[in-house]
């Protein structure tokens, strides 16, 4: 952090300008591919399987791990963009009304993102084609730790308690972010600038 703050304007301008267009070009690669990936790969008219024909970017391979990868190449895109706009706008500029607007607006998007699209699409995708059901064992705890009895872990509660465990630490993360990001942009006192008191002590309260 202190390094970024030692950036001059010029350095700023240019790794925001990078990230920011970086950033975009990922977001539409992975908007791309998520999309064409799911097509069906065959579909059935008249008892007959039949290759699903797209247009010129047919060519993307079909299915959900391919989906996936375009949703994750998107979300790295979007956070590289969001990276790029506070070079750009935020980092050594005085903040204004417009820019805290702004801010606000990225901030309300990255909490859509983070407690809104990811957890859906973890739930669509364990929910969807990964079949994480209460009727399949993800493992079993030995019975030795359960007085001999048969314990099963079902995929249905791992995919609970990811989705559970995720939330909780990114409640936590945002919380600590938004008290730490309160001394952003706010230049700590010189230990030599500070005022001392006649037995040669720092004042607490001032004189």
């Amino acid at each position: 952090m202190n390094r970024l703050a030692e950036l001059d304007e010029k350095q700023r301008t240019r790794l925001g300008a990078a990230a920011l267009l970086i950033g975009t070009l990922m977001l539409a690669v992975g908007v791309i591919i998520a999309h064409y990936a799911a097509f069906p790969a065959t579909e059935l008219i008249d008892g007959v399987d039949v290759p699903v024909q797209v247009d010129y970017l047919g060519w993307i391979p079909r299915g959900w791990p391919w989906v996936t990868l375009g949703q994750i190449i998107a979300f790295g895109g979007s956070q590289l963009m969001v990276i790029g706009a506070l070079f750009l706008w935020f980092m050594g500029r005085k903040l204004t009304w417009a820019r805290a607007t702004f801010g606000a607006f990225i901030a309300w998007i990255q909490l859509v993102l983070y407690f809104g699209v990811v957890p859906s699409e973890w739930l669509n995708l364990t929910q969807g084609p990964l079949e994480f059901t209460s009727q399949r064992v993800a493992f079993t705890i030995p019975k030795w730790l359960v007085l001999g009895n048969q314990v099963d872990v079902s995929l249905s509660a791992v995919k609970d308690a990811v989705s559970g465990g995720y939330n909780t630490i990114m409640l936590g993360a945002a919380i600590v972010f938004a008290y730490k990001i309160q001394d952003w942009g706010k230049s700590k006192p010189d230990a030599a600038e500070q005022k001392q008191s006649v037995y040669g002590r720092p004042l607490v309260k001032g004189d």
